[in-house]
């Protein structure tokens, strides 16, 4: 028996003692957590532990992060296990290195804790779920695997059915099949399949018209064209069902010739799939025994003679042989399955109507596009959309173009990770497809941008109320991520005719109408408008001023320290480096800590009045030439110009002084390191 693995939640692999110590401390309270210290350690424990999450760190001497991705990926036991990569390199390059590599996500160094332990809780949760899910779908499938023989029946004598002059054909191939598998010494679970394959070989007459399948005399050259698409239509129609291995196959080639003179492809010799050769043979043996309307059944001899002479030039000579040597030994199938008879036949038919489970999963499968899907938001694609407006628009169709794109989208994606980011553009394509009928055309551009064509409706009010009817459908939905900061949506609007007759003229002309919206505000609806006057030339100096004024509109006019982001803190730290050096001045630089007396982690709310009240004390503590920025959930840095490490020891003491006036909490804990950072030399 094999050995028990043990169950844990987390595996930390990171070559530095200190990153993996913070992880373990976040993560510990809600986590089973493993960690190891090389990639080769990693790779020992996963031999004898199940996590449902690996946090695996990028840079790694002997075997770096991406040497063991790769191998976890070869293990088919760990392949589907989720991994978070740990890296201090957020460049979008990089990025996409990671999720080439097969990454769930990554999580940027310093550590963020609220950041890493949303990040872990979403990822692990969708691990659980798709567990269920794949547990789900392997008993669906063996169910699907038990499917009695009268289902299959069913569907078998559905196609016949539509063919007056070869009742009971499909069942006869199939036994014909079976029979010829036996004779090659295949399987008993191989010799049942040939014998499903036999069965719905023929499958792709549904999409034949019935006067063709049922004229009384020989077909004209045109028919016989649509009676050679069958092959193709039943290889569409079954290339997704995966409980008949081969099943497609066996439809889509069982007309092609050994010698390359068969259609539809004109395949030949070993190109031809071994089953559509056996289908083959099955197939011309039943059609020679059968009577037709223009000639009767061939005598078995005459049945022996056209397999010898067609042997090597239609079919596979080594089958052609066998086949005929069954013939010699009396091999005989019933040329005719009644289609009224005795109890016991119908019994055996067994048949029912077309909402049999396989007829309905077959035939709702046929004529699907889905190849034309968009695989994450289930709605079309670019190239249908596009086709199908163009389509429309020659038809003298008229509509409304709206291309829909959410506003700062890459922040959803940078803060929460890319799942909570494919679950957004979900719920963007919902909002959408609840408000578009069936003469519209939906789809999804890429990215974050979607189009809709709604038919016929030229009137802006009209349109300007389905816009309405999109951002609020978007904003209930969104309501139900839990996320604080919501995302909003910017449209831009073309008409047919007046802003174009083509997609192509219609996207233009919405694309500027949507640049608008984003230039000036977002979150908001405009109409093309091709007729707006061109702005007068100005003055020189003009333009300067303007930028001016809107500069000094936006400068912060309060007091204490000049707060930033920490996206533009190194751009800052940068530039003030510069200036202070020429002048001989020095540049202190303090982090101030947030801790707890009382436990390792705070929660996000005493976290988040912690780090105010650390924001409000700086502000009134520190000058206003002075810099300060969030650093992390729990650390916030600050820069003191031309200031001495004496004096700046002084000034971060009274940064902390004044946070435990004002902080109205208890058990915080506020510490600093500060050091030199630039001395003109």
């Amino acid at each position: 028996m094999p050995e028990q693995l043990e169950k844990i939640d987390i595996l930390i692999v990171d070559d530095s003692p200190v990153n993996r110590k913070f992880a373990e401390r976040i993560l510990k309270d809600d986590y089973h957590v493993v960690s190891a210290d090389s990639g080769k350690q990693a790779l020992e424990l996963l031999e004898k532990c199940e996590p449902k999450l690996i946090l695996l760190d990028f840079r790694m001497p002997e075997m770096d992060g991406a040497e063991t991705m790769a191998k976890i990926r070869e293990n088919p036991d760990w392949a589907k296990i989720p991994v978070i990569i740990l890296t201090a390199d957020s460049a979008p390059e990089t990025e996409k290195e990671f999720f080439e590599m097969g990454a769930a996500d990554f999580i940027a160094k310093p550590f963020v804790p609220t950041t890493v332990k949303s990040r872990i809780s979403r990822l692990i949760e969708l691990y659980g779920l798709r567990v269920e899910l794949e547990d789900k779908l392997e008993e669906k499938s063996k169910m699907l695997e038990k499917l009695s023989l009268n289902s299959i029946l069913t569907i078998a004598n559905t196609i016949d059915a539509k063919d007056a002059y070869t009742s009971g054909h499909s069942v006869r191939v199939a036994k014909c099949s079976k029979e010829i598998a036996k004779r090659l010494g295949w399987s008993e679970e191989e010799v049942q399949n040939i014998y499903h394959i036999g069965l719905l070989h023929d499958i792709g007459k549904i999409g034949v018209p019935d006067s063709i399948l049922n004229k009384p005399s020989r077909l004209n050259e045109e028919e016989f064209v649509q009676i050679k698409k069958h092959p193709v239509i039943g290889g569409e129609i079954l290339k997704n069902i995966r409980m008949i291995p081969g099943v497609a196959d066996g439809a889509l080639y069982h007309h092609e010739r050994f010698d390359g003179k068969g259609y539809p492809f004109g395949l030949a010799g070993e190109e031809i799939p071994y089953c559509a050769r056996i289908i083959a043979i099955a197939d011309a043996y039943d059609a020679m025994t059968s009577n037709r309307i223009y000639r009767a059944k061939l005598p078995n001899e005459k049945v022996m003679a056209e397999f010898e002479r067609c042997s090597g030039t239609q079919f596979d000579p080594y089958l052609a042989h066998v086949f005929v040597e069954m013939l010699k030994e009396d091999f005989y199938l019933p040329p005719q399955t009644r289609r009224e008879g005795d109890n016991a036949e119908k019994e055996q038919w067994n048949i029912v109507d077309e909402n049999s489970s396989l007829i309905s999963r077959i035939l709702s499968e046929y004529g699907t596009e889905k190849n034309a899907l968009d695989s994450l938001t289930g709605i079309h694609n670019r190239g249908y959309g596009e086709k199908a407006i163009d389509g429309l628009l020659a038809e003298a169709h008229k509509g409304g173009l709206l291309i829909v794109n959410l506003d700062n989208f890459k922040n959803v994606n940078d803060t929460y990770g890319h799942l909570m980011g494919d679950k957004i553009l979900k719920l963007l394509a919902a909002a959408l497809a609840s408000g578009v009928d069936d003469k519209d055309v939906l789809f999804r551009m890429g990215g974050d941008e979607f189009v809709v064509f709604y038919t016929d409706e030229t009137k802006r009010d009209a349109l300007m109320e389905k816009f309405r009817q999109i951002r609020d459908a978007f904003a209930l939905g969104f309501q139900e991520t839990g996320l604080k900061n919501p995302v909003h949506i910017s449209v831009g609007i073309s008409i047919c005719p007046s802003d174009g007759r083509s997609f192509s003229a219609l996207y233009g002309s919405a694309d500027k109408a949507l640049y608008y919206v984003k230039e000036n505000g977002k979150n908001a609806c405009r109409f093309f408008r091709g007729d707006a006057k061109k702005a007068p030339a100005q003055r020189p100096g003009t333009d300067l001023d303007h930028i001016r004024r809107v500069l000094e509109g936006n400068m912060d006019e309060g007091r204490g320290l000049f707060r930033v982001p920490y996206e533009e803190f190194p751009n800052l730290y940068s530039y003030l480096s510069r200036c202070v050096k020429r002048k001989g001045q020095m540049v202190q630089t303090i982090l101030y800590t947030i801790g707890s007396e009382t436990q390792d982690i705070l929660d996000n709310s005493a976290c988040e009045e912690a780090m105010s009240t650390l924001e409000i004390a700086a502000a009134y503590s520190l000058r206003m030439v002075d810099v300060g920025s969030r650093y992390s959930s729990l650390q916030y840095i600050v820069t003191l110009v031309d200031t001495n490490l004496e004096n700046g020891r002084m000034v971060a003491d009274r940064v902390v002084n004044q946070f435990y006036k004002i902080y109205a909490g208890s058990g915080v804990t506020l510490s600093y390191d500060i050091q030199t950072m630039m001395v003109n030399a």
